[in-house]
């Protein structure tokens, strides 16, 4: 008589899903035949363990076993059928014994209309700095990618003739193998689970059913966008062969430099040189930003490379909303050529400002305008 499947699992009848992958583990790695070569008791542990986990961790099947428990139908007795979608998850267990690339395919394969899904492509597209700041309604890109063959018109056969069912698999797609105990479904390896074969290939795509063209296509630059930002165009890449879905486009953004602003995620740097006088005096400043004109207001003694931030002022954030700021570095100017009153001028100051702080300020004062008059 076949063993309880929760006894072999060593679990309550209560436990969760978790307590069912927990228990399921540690046997299959204790009992696997490649731990136990040419032990026909783990074997059989193995196999017991493998279908006791595919019962108990399928619900309506678990519900069916706790009611009537080896009398199901999926316990009646007959050879366990191995399902590789039950046991996702325990590619380390189960790869090597199945052989690795086989059953890590098995795993990652899908359904027979996605397997001739075509591949995604990328292309990259430079955009102007502006651009990435406001967005394009509309951008338009030429680039080759595979489409319907305009011969066949997707079906791969020569005109006149058409596809044959295959002999191996009758038109499914699959056969059943047997691997040790367990037995599988995988891809027909006479018409790799297509279901069907070409004996008169069209002569133009070689019996793909596609062939490599120009394409045009044209999409909108989301505002706020940056150097690597990615944008993806469903189903706009390579058709799958024989008629196959497309792949999707990625379009992978490169933002051109510009010539004021220097970009940090969302905010932008800037660097305006502003007269040394103005430093001294203080005063008001107009800076121009991408939205519009601003003021800036200076107190006399501001010291060189002061950072002002413009809050809002800078490029839009991607899917939230709201901008980054602006920050500006005000540098002191320094011209390369003086007039000779320039000169005049500068000496007088050079003189004033080397006088030390203990000297009265009449002192500083006479030695830039002159002599102070004295009241009658």
């Amino acid at each position: 008589m076949k063993r309880d499947y929760y006894e072999i699992l060593g679990i309550g009848r209560s436990a969760s899903l978790d307590e069912i992958k927990k228990a399921y583990r540690k046997l299959a790695l204790e009992f696997h035949p490649d731990r136990n070569p040419n032990n026909r008791e783990a074997e059989e542990k193995f196999k017991e363990a493998a279908e006791a986990y595919s019962i108990l961790s399928d619900a309506e099947k678990r519900q069916r076993y706790d009611q009537v428990g080896h009398q199901s139908s999926s316990g009646s007795g007959q050879q366990f059928q191995f399902d590789p979608s039950q046991f996702q998850g325990f590619e380390d267990i189960l790869g090597s014994f199945f052989g690795g690339s086989m059953f890590g395919d098995l795993f990652g394969q899908r359904g027979t209309n996605q397997s001739n899904q075509g591949s995604d492509l990328q292309i990259k597209v430079q955009v102007p700095f502006k651009d990435s700041v406001f967005g394009k309604d509309k951008k338009e890109i030429e680039l080759k990618k595979l489409q319907r063959c305009e011969i066949c018109e997707g079906s791969g056969c020569q005109k006149g003739t058409g596809a044959q069912t295959c002999s191996q698999c009758r038109g499914t797609g699959q056969q059943i193998i047997s691997q040790g105990f367990f037995q599988m479904a995988v891809a027909c390896s006479k018409c790799k689970g297509k279901g069907s074969l070409i004996p008169n290939p069209c002569k133009t795509c070689g019996g793909e059913g596609r062939t490599q063209r120009s394409y045009k296509t044209s999409f909108k630059i989301p505002a706020g966008i940056d150097n690597g930002t990615r944008l993806r165009l469903n189903g706009q890449g390579d058709i799958g062969p024989l008629g196959g879905p497309a792949g999707d486009l990625y379009i992978l953004f490169e933002v051109e430099n510009d010539s004021r602003y220097r970009r940090e995620g969302d905010d932008l740097h800037e660097v305006i040189d502003v007269p040394w006088v103005t430093f001294v005096e203080g005063g008001k400043l107009k800076i121009e930003t991408l939205y519009g004109e601003e003021t800036i207001i200076l107190q006399a003694g501001t010291p060189s490379d002061k950072v002002v931030r413009l809050a809002n002022a800078g490029v839009p954030r991607v899917q939230r909303s709201g901008r980054g700021d602006l920050y500006i570095r005000l540098r002191a100017w320094v011209p390369n050529q003086l007039t000779e009153i320039q000169r005049q001028a500068l000496a007088n100051v050079k003189q004033a400002f080397s006088v030390p702080q203990n000297k009265s300020e009449d002192s500083i004062f006479s030695k830039v305008f002159g002599p102070k008059k004295k009241q009658k």
